[in-house]
């Protein structure tokens, strides 16, 4: 049985074999009221999302085709006063074109460009609108938001400095609850790991922020222990968590022969922000063993793809002085959904040697794609994968040189791997995330969370 821990917890808690609680049906007349002001952000600026931007891409859509009927959409600034409601066919719209980008050129980023240079303009006249006539959307939020309906945030509103201000008047208004979806506590709990000006910002808006839920959703069992225990080692109430797993996979356009390859040899592919915590360089080194140890032609390619991060002025440098191991890693950026799609089906197995996560996506889109990986056995990372791949701490390196060299060398070990992934495992569509999520707001029961704790108590 695996069991996840994190730095600052003596907790362990098993990943698998855990059934899944019962869900009520959800209540019929309560509404949904999805906040998505950094996700439509998102759309002004990003031709490739990720992370969460990613997450919110499946998840809202999903939501959107499964319980539309009860789900409205709205924007929160920097005030409660700054409310604006938005449409489904918007959201479809702007999903629908970032989904359809086949390919990444010079002339479509500048298209893309173009167009998302309008978007924000047009929202910059309809604000200049607002003010000479303040109030309007406020009022008729008002108008349509009823006292107990639930108001849920998937994305990163922690780059909104007045969130938890502006969402704490809004709910003393109206009277709604409100649950948050907590993706990671990672700037806080691996600090170290992330960029030094997000780590401050995120504890303040984590420290704002909790008060304000009435329940919490976390993509993993892991991420919900940590969670726990931050809450208690700082002497805060803990709600509801309700670990929800993640979609696998993403719902890309058809697959396109025409697509070019990320790289014409044969490649092992990491997908992934390319960042300190990713764990990258440690890679670098397997490959440089695996060519020393094998010879440079019997050893295949490792592809990085994603955009470059930060705190990765040790990897560049080691990079650049071996001329990316004389050709054998390939950095890509920037990659559509469908050139991913396209690079997983062409890949010999995937790596992911993470050394934290609040899920670990790569790795259950790995395996829906019917590949192999191998991965860390940090965090979350093992529920991602479950018994259809191969861990090893991030920090053994022997053991991932091992782990990859048996997958490269030992004849038949892939075919056997991927037969049984593609015999048993079941992948799990966005829309049963979306209706695990639902029921859990039903179990709410007309209730805030808060209230159904102290009851049980």
């Amino acid at each position: 049985m695996v069991l996840a821990s994190h730095p600052k917890s003596n907790r362990r808690e098993p990943l698998q074999e855990v059934p899944p609680t019962p869900m009520k049906p959800p209540v019929p007349d309560c509404r949904i009221w999805i906040e998505i002001d950094d996700f439509m952000r998102m759309f002004d600026w990003s031709l490739t999302p990720t992370g969460i931007g990613r997450v919110q891409m499946e998840l809202i859509p999903a939501l959107l085709d499964r319980h539309g009927d009860r789900i409205r959409l709205f924007r929160l600034g920097h005030s409660a006063g700054d409310v604006r409601t938005v449409s489904h066919r918007e959201v479809r719209a702007l999903v629908a074109r970032m989904r359809a980008l086949r390919g990444d050129t010079p002339a479509k980023r500048a298209r893309i460009r173009v167009a998302q240079a309008l978007r924000a303009a047009r929202r910059t006249v309809g604000r200049w609108a607002s003010a000479a006539a303040p109030g309007g959307h406020a009022r008729q939020f008002a108008t349509d938001i009823r006292p107990g309906d639930l108001v849920v945030n998937f994305g990163a509103s922690w780059e909104n400095p007045h969130y938890a201000a502006a969402l704490g008047a809004l709910k003393q208004q109206h009277g709604f609850r409100f649950v948050l979806f907590v993706h990671d506590i990672l700037p806080v709990s691996h600090p170290g790991l992330v960029s030094p000006v997000h780590a401050p910002n995120f504890a303040r808006w984590l420290t704002a922020m909790m008060p304000l839920c009435d329940a919490i959703l976390t993509p993993s069992r892991a991420t919900r222990v940590i969670l726990e225990d931050w809450l208690a080692e700082h002497g805060m109430a803990i709600p509801a968590i309700r670990p929800v797993r993640y979609g696998d996979g993403l719902v890309a356009p058809r697959r396109d022969a025409g697509i070019a390859p990320v790289c014409e040899a044969p490649y092992v592919l990491f997908v992934s922000t390319i960042e300190i915590r990713k764990n990258h360089l440690a890679l670098v080194r397997i490959w440089k063993r695996l060519i020393e140890a094998h010879g440079r032609d019997a050893v295949p390619a490792l592809v990085f793809a994603g955009k470059l991060g930060w705190q990765i002025a040790d990897l560049l440098r080691e990079l650049e002085a071996t001329g990316r191991l004389d050709g054998k890693i390939r950095v890509v950026e920037n990659l559509s959904d469908a050139q991913i799609q396209a690079a997983y089906d062409a890949c010999l197995f995937t790596v992911f040697p993470s050394l934290c996560e609040g899920w670990g996506l790569p790795v259950s889109e790995s395996l829906a794609h019917g590949k192999y990986c191998i991965a860390s056995d940090a965090t979350s990372i093992p529920e991602a994968g479950g018994r259809f791949c191969d861990y090893f701490p991030p920090t053994d390196e022997d053991e991932a040189y091992r782990l990859i060299e048996r997958a490269l060398f030992e004849p038949g070990f892939i075919e056997k791997r991927e037969a049984v992934i593609h015999r048993e495992f079941a992948p799990v569509p966005w829309t049963q995330t979306a209706d695990q999520i639902v029921a859990f707001f039903g179990e709410l029961d007309g209730r805030t969370a808060k209230a159904s704790l102290q009851a049980a108590q």
